[in-house]
């Protein structure tokens, strides 16, 4: 955006003074969000679901198209490092609700740590956001759902 300011006397604006200034407006980041914490357990067998619906664009530009959404998940090492395994969510990595079932004849382990990561992407920016998940041998841990929640 482009402004001028033009200043003057009231009684004569033959003398005055003008000014111009350009102002640029940029993109917000995106915020890239998984409901539900950022540590959370699954019973191995037992369906699970990771909620990344509520990541959203502050800007709200719709000319950018939809968002993108791409999830990835990797075994957390002993070490720290990272085994991607993303090929076992190739059913639905790219909806904002990422729904699995860790079996281990899928390659999923009991006992073990995965990070679930979600990128949103808008237009060319894009924003992560990472939980951490363990798969449990329990399959009778009980389940709790936070509807609401009020401060």
């Amino acid at each position: 955006y482009k402004f001028q300011v033009t200043v003057g006397f009231a009684d004569s604006m033959t003398i005055n003074n003008s000014a111009t200034t350009t102002v640029v407006v940029g993109s917000q980041d995106l915020m890239a969000s998984i409901s539900g914490g950022v540590e959370q357990t699954v019973a191995i067998g037992a369906d699970a679901e990771l909620d990344g619906s509520e990541s959203y664009d502050p800007d709200d530009n719709d000319a950018e198209g939809a968002m993108a959404y791409t999830w990835t998940v990797a075994h957390v090492l002993d070490d720290g490092g990272r085994e991607d395994l993303s090929t076992a969510l190739l059913d639905n990595a790219t909806q904002p609700v990422l729904a699995f079932t860790p079996t281990t004849a899928a390659g999923w382990a009991s006992g073990a740590t995965y990070e679930f990561t979600l990128t949103v992407s808008h237009g060319a920016r894009s924003a992560a956001y990472s939980v951490l998940v363990s798969v449990s041998s329990d399959q009778y841990m009980p389940r709790a759902t936070v509807t609401e929640f009020d401060e």
